[in-house]
């Protein structure tokens, strides 16, 4: 068993079994911002890497299903009814945590296997929601869950945007840095700067024809 299973194991337990999920859930910040992103990375952890045979079946093709599976777990999880739920009902809360493990194991399987453009568009959808969320919990003028306290609603609203802003410029600026990106801007670039050259050189050899031709 790797070392990285072990890490994830460990904060899986830790977070559905010990004490210390109740201190993290006690407030709404950490709830979302703290114990939501822990399960999905031990279940990313706890996941093993995709084999190459795994890669070239049917399944997950492009690693799409799993990433809007994964997604579809995040946005429920951000649901103020789900989190309500989640507090006050044990049964929930085993839910909570085995269906974000699981997203986060599809995570892992998906993630390679989608390319840039999945994981841009994967990117893009979760950022936005949670920018979303963040505007909604700020600007809601009563309590959208009935654990958690105005306050608390505030804090997690301001937490979420400064997260989905920090992802977002975070994957642009390494998006900028990828070879394929320097590539297409210079192949861009030379194309339009060799076009002209490749056209007198064909000019001139079409006025020659025509004079030799008369």
């Amino acid at each position: 068993m790797t070392g990285q299973r072990l890490t994830g194991i460990a904060i899986a337990l830790t977070l559905v079994l010990t004490p210390v999920r109740d201190v993290i859930v006690a407030s709404m910040t950490g709830h979302m911002l703290v114990q939501i992103p822990l399960l999905l990375l031990a279940g990313f952890l706890i996941s093993a890497p995709p084999r190459t045979d795994m890669r070239r079946s049917g399944l997950n093709p492009g690693g799409a299903p799993g990433l809007l599976l994964t997604a579809a777990v995040l946005t429920t999880w951000m649901v103020p009814r789900a989190l309500d739920l989640a507090v006050t009902s044990n049964s929930i809360a085993f839910l909570e945590s085995g269906t974000l493990l699981v997203g986060g194991g599809l995570l892992r399987h998906s993630w390679q296997r989608a390319g840039a453009i999945g994981q841009a568009f994967f990117i893009g959808n979760v950022t936005w929601m949670a920018a979303v969320a963040g505007l909604l919990l700020r600007d809601a003028p009563v309590r959208v869950c009935t654990t958690y306290l105005i306050r608390d609603q505030l804090y997690a609203g301001t937490g979420l945007l400064l997260i989905a802003t920090a992802i977002g410029v975070r994957w642009f600026t390494t998006w900028l840095a990828l070879p394929t990106a320097r590539t297409n801007t210079r192949g861009d670039r030379s194309s339009s700067v060799d076009a002209p050259s490749c056209i007198g050189p064909t000019a001139t050899h079409t006025s020659r024809a025509e004079r030799t031709t008369r």
